[in-house]
């Protein structure tokens, strides 16, 4: 009965009531608790629903409680083994409030809590603490700003109609003299007498009265001299009466004073402004109103006073309104003081003035105070001048010559700038220095000093050009060749006064010469000599009559076919490549020819046929080493020597060319089988082409040929077709061919060149022409929607409709950069939907009937396809 009391008593308590176990770990040390009972105040003030937590573990109910700043489960583990009563005061931090706490233990191991939640009351202490700290933080900088201001500070108190010294600051300590010892609790007439205290009692009874601040000035005679005060006073008022005053003064002792001189001052510019002759206006520096004239501005303009008061300063002025505007605002800022206008008088007269502008402040009010000055005669001069010079200074410059004047003593007066660069001077180095000081003239042929055209011409009156050859020593010491001439100035009496030397650096000149003639002997490409000198150098040989003398002929293998299939680049490096290896092998005294387009002759002085055949072994086998991107250097070459008088060099030529010739036709048809596989082989490397899909199409192309009962020769070209059809690709362009998604139109539209590219090599392989037309062909449809001739039907050759439909199946069913290989029947599902679209629909039927026979297990994965 008791106990069923107690527990309506704890469950109807307002109050957090709580039954624990302890939970002890194998060293017997407190590690958990269980919750064994709860009252319904406990749940509302933690949030945990009693059959939620019931039977279960604190770590599991509150997984957090572990990381909490307080150890809850050691402190209620001493009271549970210790027995005895806590009470404390501790934040939750899992549960997120602060809990009063009564913690007791009647039995060892088993523990009660009274709980109540005063998160409320916590935040309150801690808003208050913070106030508390505010206030004190805001009493210290009062007390800082109080002490720390520079105008003197005091508090009044008003009671019973009487006013009495709180205290002062040090400012006003400090300006007034009077500490505040002094000061504190007297009255203003205790603290300073009675005429002089009653002045300043009638000020705070008027601000007392009023109950507003009042501010206003006085001249007091204080401890610390007499002094004229700017005084604010404000009331402090507390339930509806003034309680305290706050007096503010500043000392404007020497405000006041230097207002007095200012005034002064203003009265003597009045008067200068006004009796000046110079012309001076006041204006406005945003709008540009103009605020006063003085007299000679009303004379210079012919407006009258009152009319000028009544303009702008744009209203006189020629330039945009905007462009004057700007001008005024650099004047206000200081940046610009000095302008020159167009002012525009009242009758209508334009004339040029100097303006001289500075800022003002009058009458409070900031005014831009401007002295003018005419000066349109000395404008007009100046642009007269200016453009004499500049026609002058234009004409000098404009020369792309050196210009250098002397004077009637050869001394340098002016420069030009294309003569400093030649020299090395600047203007500033020479001028005043003797012309033949700085222009030291040589002959380039014997090193001797020239003759002084300046001097030549004072002492003629005439003329000079310079001789041929003649160098000139600029100021780092280089010769540079100069050309042209030297020519008297003269007076209009027709007297010389100075000397006028016009010159030219001519090193490109002779530079472009030298190049002129390098190239006229040397061919552009490979650096070697051209026919024109080798024609010219076998007639030299002919005329010495030194024997014996060897000449070799070599052409290039395959350079057309380099050409038409990589382009004239690729043909251009195989022709450099022959010419570096032809180079390295021969010797010093040998010449080395590009004689024609992929020819080229080496003359051997003095050698005899046993050491030029050497040199052309040597040249045959070094050529070995020799490749480019695509392909291999090969070169026919052929030899023959003079070594009797009645020979002669031509014909040796035309004897070595004929050798050439047969060594080339003799290794011809090895050398193009040799490129065949060098370019299947570079298609297989830098495409998705392999040699398996070539052997797998060839089989695929056979057994239709078969059943279509093909002549052997067709068999054979078939056959050929089957591996060769896509050898153009080697032109296309390596990223092209592997790239994994979608080509864009420009790749597809080179892509598309391979056939056209792959009929060129063909047809410059005399065992390939038979396949080249079927080369070209393979790529169109019978639909005529294929390229690159856009045939249609059977206007495309049997062999390519053969191909082509054997060349999809074997795609569709091998595995691609972009996609998995299609299965067998999807691939044939595929060729029959493209029957008579683009493929000829016989050739489909063909196909199919030839493929049956194929195991399904004997495909391409099994590596025999």
């Amino acid at each position: 009965m008791e106990e069923n009391i107690m527990r309506e008593i704890l469950r109807q308590a307002p109050f957090g009531y709580a039954y624990h176990k302890l939970v002890l770990s194998a060293e017997g040390i407190p590690e958990d608790y269980i919750f064994l009972d709860v009252n319904p105040a406990f749940e509302e003030m933690t949030g945990l629903k009693k059959e939620k937590i019931l039977g279960e573990k604190v770590t599991e109910v509150i997984p957090g409680i572990k990381e909490d700043s307080f150890d809850w489960i050691k402190f209620y583990g001493q009271i549970a083994l210790n027995g005895g009563r806590e009470e404390f005061t501790q934040y939750s931090g899992p549960l997120g409030r602060w809990y009063k706490v009564t913690a007791f233990s009647w039995e060892q191991g088993y523990f009660a809590t009274y709980i109540q939640e005063i998160t409320a009351e916590m935040e309150k202490i801690k808003i208050l603490e913070k106030q508390q700290k505010t206030i004190g933080e805001l009493t210290l900088e009062m007390e800082k700003v109080f002490n720390g201001t520079h105008d003197a500070i005091f508090l009044i108190k008003a009671e019973n109609g009487e006013f009495r010294y709180l205290r002062n600051n040090s400012a006003h300590q400090e300006l007034t003299g009077i500490s505040l010892d002094i000061l504190r609790d007297k009255t203003p007439v205790e603290l300073l007498g009675a005429e002089l205290g009653k002045v300043i009692e009638a000020n705070y009874r008027k601000c007392l009265e009023s109950g507003e601040t009042i501010t206003y000035e006085e001249t007091l005679n204080l401890p610390a001299g007499e002094r004229v005060w700017l005084t604010s006073l404000t009331p402090v008022i507390e339930k509806d009466r003034v309680k305290y005053i706050v007096g503010s003064s500043k000392d404007i002792t020497l405000q006041k004073k230097a207002e007095k001189e200012r005034e002064e001052l203003l009265h003597r510019l009045q008067a200068m402004f006004n009796g000046h002759t110079a012309v001076m206006l006041l204006n406005e520096p945003i709008s540009g109103r103009i605020v006063d004239a003085n007299p000679a501005a009303c004379t210079f303009y012919g407006y009258t006073r009152e009319e000028l008061l009544n303009m702008h300063i744009q209203d006189i002025n020629m330039l945009p309104k905007e462009e004057v505007a700007k001008r005024r605002l650099m004047a206000l800022q200081k940046k610009q003081r000095h302008f020159v206008f167009p002012h525009r008088l009242k009758n209508g007269e334009v004339r040029m003035i100097d303006v001289y502008s500075c800022p003002i402040t009058y009458n409070e009010e900031n005014l831009l105070f401007s002295i003018i000055f005419d000066v349109t005669d000395r404008e007009k001069y100046k642009k007269e001048l200016y453009i004499e010079k500049e026609l002058f200074r234009t004409t000098l410059l404009s020369i792309g010559d050196g210009v250098v004047t002397t004077d009637l003593a050869g001394n340098i007066t002016v420069m030009n700038q294309v003569a400093q660069e030649i020299t090395g001077y600047s203007e500033e180095e020479v001028k005043g220095r003797p012309f033949a000081q700085v222009f030291r003239l040589i002959s380039e042929e014997t090193g001797k000093k020239a003759e002084d055209p300046v001097e030549k011409v004072l002492q003629t009156g005439k003329i000079v050009g310079l001789a041929n050859h003649t160098a000139l020593i600029t100021k780092d010491g280089r010769r540079v060749p100069i050309a042209d001439s030297a020519a008297p100035i003269k007076d209009e009496q027709g007297q010389t006064f100075g000397v006028v030397m016009v010159f030219r650096d001519v090193t490109q000149e002779k530079d472009w010469q030298e190049k002129i003639l390098y190239l006229s002997y040397h061919d552009t490409l490979t650096g070697l000599y051209n026919r024109r000198f080798m024609e010219e150098e076998l007639k030299r040989q002919e005329l010495n009559g030194k024997l014996p003398v060897a000449v070799i002929m070599a052409d290039v293998n395959g350079l057309k076919l380099a050409n038409d299939v990589f382009g004239h680049a690729e043909g251009d490096k195989l022709l450099k490549k022959a010419a570096e290896a032809i180079k390295k092998c021969c010797r010093k005294e040998d010449l080395v020819s590009r004689w024609g387009g992929d020819e080229f002759l080496i003359v051997l002085p003095q050698t005899s046929a046993q050491t030029a055949e050497e040199i052309t072994k040597r040249i045959k086998t070094a050529t070995q080493a020799y490749e480019t991107e695509h392909l291999r250097l090969s070169l026919a070459l052929g030899c023959a020597t003079k070594e009797t008088a009645g020979e002669k060099l031509e014909e040796l030529v035309k004897e070595a060319e004929e050798r050439m010739y047969r060594q080339k036709l003799n290794e011809g048809k090895s050398f193009r089988h040799s490129i065949v596989n060098t370019l299947l082989a570079t298609l297989y490397a830098k495409s998705s082409e392999t040699e398996e899909h070539a052997g797998r199409l060839k089989d695929f192309c056979l057994r239709s040929g078969s059943l279509l009962k093909l002549t052997s020769k067709e068999m054979d070209e078939l056959s050929l077709l089957a591996v060769l059809h896509d050898i153009g690709k080697v032109g296309i362009r390596e990223e092209i061919l592997k790239k994994p998604g979608s080509l864009t139109e420009l790749e597809w539209e080179e892509m598309k060149k391979h056939p056209e590219i792959g009929c060129r090599i063909a047809q410059n392989t005399p065992e390939l022409g038979p396949i080249a037309e079927y080369i070209l062909c393979h790529h169109e449809r019978w639909d005529g929607q294929g390229y690159p001739q856009g045939l249609k039907g059977e206007e495309i050759p049997l062999l390519c409709r053969i191909l082509a439909v054997a060349d999809a199946y074997d795609a569709m069913t091998s595995d691609r950069t972009y996609r998995k290989a299609l299965s067998r029947e999807e691939a044939i599902e595929e060729i029959k939907r493209n029957a008579g679209t683009q493929f000829d629909p016989q050739i489909v039927e063909m196909f199919l009937e030839s493929i049956k026979s194929i195991n399904k297990k004997g495909d391409e994965r099994n590596g025999v396809y």
